[in-house]
């Protein structure tokens, strides 16, 4: 019987420190910090909860159904989601403010995939963590314990028994506090998965219609969410405009021959987070080589419009893009296109997907975030001549393939010393202007093109939803090795219908 014993006891050790590591994981995931993630400009702090079956912001102010779950072989727990940010920038005060959450709120898939990637990581991270750590105290342990027996059986046997039993209080002990450790490990695992935290979300009736049907608000912001103009009908505008893109590019290569680098040109979104959607959709479509934006992302360069960024990244499947920022596009603007891997324009020449490329940004910012009418100049010691001198400098030295900038006048200039190899493309045109022939400084021809506004603009006033005018935007096809340079057209009309035109060599 004792032998039995015995025998369960040490079986039941076994198990124990072989399931230690997970224990270790589930505590870790349990205990450790919230992770990060930045929506709009804001940060979230966003923390996982084992057990739960729904999101929550702000202790269950706001409540989604979504949640995800882990598991093997059948056995797992659902993992939802504790939400915090500033409830001020949350519901801004300001009009202006509120129309840029409006079109956040109206498609909010891109932004619940930012805090989707961090609690994915933050599990996988810290599951990790909390396992190995357990591990390499075990390992850490046995390597002690084998060594002392090493060091034992080295020593005469009279006096290994001795320093055996010297030494049987203070083993005794350090196995008594490793066994409370494993135990408490075990039962913090046991209790944080059996804690079921499951809610039936009832939607509240006034998210209905909207892109956020189906949360429930509670206590005080349920007496303040209603009466924001952030809760419009949800549109569906754009779901038709994507599917009739779709149904456009079915079985079309906007290739003009199959070595060729394809890459999608856009202007002037302005916050129109629709046409990002659209503009990444074609770029992911396309099969593109990468994304070239030719500046002027958001109307008033604000943190809280950086979100479009997150749109054209998501609806794209992560293609990327060659930044050359325009006049809207504000440090902060620039900043958050850096921190998402965006290149952005710095005025030296570079290779991108087997072309070279001299991408540019503009020496001037709009001051109509902050409600002025002009511009100032980036950097005091760039003024627009010096920035177009430089320009040039640089292209005649290193001939890119591409020149890429925002103001067609700016690229006009840059474009009469014919220095680049095959085309400057600009923008800041509400109209497309297409291709211009310019003469260099020995008659040879020199091209540039000039896209329309992607956002369908036809003045300055900001319009972040439904284009009202037509909105285009190119897709270019270029083969390397002899420089032949085809465009495709992309036009969204305000009916929703999509036009492409098929490859055109230029000129």
């Amino acid at each position: 019987m004792r032998r039995i014993s015995g025998t369960v006891a040490r079986v039941a050790a076994i198990v124990i420190l072989v399931l230690a590591p997970v224990a270790g994981a589930v505590v870790a995931v349990r205990y450790a910090p919230p992770a990060h993630a930045t929506i709009a400009g804001q940060t979230i702090t966003v923390k996982p909860v084992i057990g739960r079956d729904t999101t929550e912001l702000q202790g269950g102010a706001i409540v989604r159904p979504e949640h995800g779950h882990v598991g093997v072989l059948g056995v797992g727990t659902d993992i939802g989601l504790d939400l915090s940010l500033d409830w001020n920038r949350l519901i801004p005060q300001d009009k202006q403010t509120r129309a840029y959450v409006t079109q956040l709120f109206d498609d909010p898939r891109p932004a619940m995939s930012e805090v989707r990637e961090a609690a994915q990581a933050y599990v996988v991270r810290w599951a990790a963590l909390g396992a190995a750590g357990v591990v390499i105290v075990e390992v850490g342990v046995a390597l002690l314990v084998l060594q002392r027996r090493r060091k034992l059986a080295a020593l005469p046997p009279d006096l290994a028994e001795a320093v055996a039993a010297h030494n049987a209080r203070l083993r005794g002990a350090l196995a008594a506090v490793a066994a409370v450790a494993v135990l408490t490990l075990h039962a913090l695992a046991v209790q944080t998965l059996s804690h079921h935290d499951r809610h039936a979300v009832i939607g509240s009736p006034f998210f209905n219609g909207t892109a956020l049907a189906g949360t429930q608000v509670n206590g005080l912001a349920g007496e303040v969410v209603p009466f924001l103009s952030v809760l419009q009908p949800h549109s569906t505008f754009y779901e038709d405009v994507s599917d009739n893109l779709d149904a456009a590019l079915a079985n079309t290569d906007l290739r003009a021959s199959p070595d060729d680098v394809l890459f999608i040109a856009a202007e002037d979104l302005e916050d129109v987070n629709g046409m990002a959607r659209i503009i990444g959709r074609a770029a992911k479509l396309t099969g593109a080589d990468f994304l070239a934006y030719t500046g002027d992302l958001t109307f008033a360069g604000k943190s809280l419009e950086t979100y479009i960024l997150d749109t054209i990244d998501y609806y794209s499947g992560g293609v990327k893009v060659e930044f050359a920022p325009g006049l809207h596009d504000t440090p902060a603007i620039v900043r958050a296109a850096s921190a998402r891997g965006w290149k952005v324009g710095d005025g030296r020449t570079h290779d991108v997907s087997g072309i070279s490329l001299l991408s540019l940004t503009d020496p001037r910012i709009s001051t109509v975030g902050d409600f002025g009418t002009g511009a100032v100049l980036r950097d005091p010691s760039t003024d627009v001549t010096t920035f177009v001198d430089d320009a040039t400098t640089e292209a005649c030295a290193t001939h890119p393939d591409i020149v890429l900038l925002h103001d067609h006048l700016l690229g006009a200039r840059i474009a009469a010393a014919g220095c680049q190899r095959v085309a400057v493309i600009d923008g800041r045109s509400f109209k497309p202007l297409g291709v211009q022939v310019h003469a260099g400084p020995t008659g040879e021809q020199s091209l540039e093109y000039t896209g329309g506004s992607a956002g369908g603009h036809v003045s300055t006033e900001p319009n972040p939803g439904d284009i009202q005018n037509p909105a285009t935007f190119e897709a270019f096809s270029l083969n390397p090795s002899t420089g032949a340079l085809s465009v495709s057209v992309f036009t969204v009309k305000p009916d929703g219908s999509v036009d492409i035109s098929a490859p055109a060599p230029i000129p």
